[in-house]
């Protein structure tokens, strides 16, 4: 009876969601033709889930063959199911793709950060990609896994891909509390000029630095008329209502939130 047994797994991690439950991003990694193909020589099993794979093998089947491999070397798309990814990824351009690299030597686990970014022109020029895959707006990563001789064994490895979120300003609309004199949100808030937003007058509220952006933060913002808790939980930012606007080559973004 055959012996399955893991030996590898990737997890992608994002600093927007890692406050969930997991931490783990809206990541599907997909194998490209060639790791198919050496997925199946090797009778390698995986089982993925949201940001997550892992590699399982027939025990008895894999040593056999790792015995006789110099290096293995496997290739996934990263490919977002969040359409609002991109909107709160750090990275230089807006459609860039992150070259990813993990390569093992002395340890059994790697940690990579997404910081090398290429033109998806570019890639697609000096890459062989799948046609389906460039021209799929939510292909964020490419990752290389390049597993040694010294590795090829049943010893469990581990893979985090770290994707860094952007900051932005936060910019409330407050539409339902025009009346209230003494409206104001802690944490370094300041009420700007009233706008019209579709006819409707919305009192603005923005922070006074760009924030870090997270699903969900330790503390919520509140907002208070005078000393009275007007609402405690003030909506977060999400990734579809932010805008980037760059002047004098400095970029900025800011997080639109809407309160009916």
């Amino acid at each position: 009876m055959a012996d399955y047994q893991s030996i590898l797994s990737i997890s992608v991690l994002h600093e927007y969601y890692n406050a969930s439950s997991d931490g783990l991003a809206p990541i599907c990694l997909m194998p490209d033709r060639e790791t198919v193909f050496l997925l199946r020589q090797y009778g390698i099993l995986l089982k993925s889930r949201q940001g997550f794979t892992q590699l399982i093998v027939d025990t008895v089947r894999f040593s056999d063959l790792a015995d006789l491999t110099a290096e293995l070397i496997f290739r996934f798309y990263l490919v977002s199911t969040d359409p609002g990814f991109r909107n709160i990824t750090k990275m230089p351009d807006m459609f860039d793709i992150s070259i990813l690299n993990a390569k093992f030597t002395d340890s059994p686990e790697v940690d990579i950060t997404a910081e090398h970014w290429v033109d998806v022109n570019q890639l697609n020029a000096s890459t062989a990609i799948d046609s389906a895959v460039i021209h799929n707006k939510n292909f964020i990563g490419l990752l290389t896994i390049s597993i040694p001789k010294s590795h090829c064994t049943l010893q469990k490895k581990n893979i985090i891909v770290q994707f860094n979120a952007i900051s932005a300003y936060l910019k409330y609309y407050i539409f339902s509390l025009s009346g209230k004199k003494n409206l104001n949100i802690p944490h370094s808030f300041t009420e700007q000029e009233p706008e019209q937003v579709s006819n409707k007058a919305a009192r603005i509220f923005m922070s006074n630095n760009p924030l870090p952006l997270r699903k969900t933060y330790a503390e919520s913002f509140s907002l208070f008329d005078a000393n009275n808790v007007m609402i405690k939980s003030l909506p977060l930012p999400v990734p579809d209502n932010i805008s980037t606007f760059s002047v004098e080559g400095l970029t900025t973004s800011i997080a639109h939130i809407y309160v009916n």
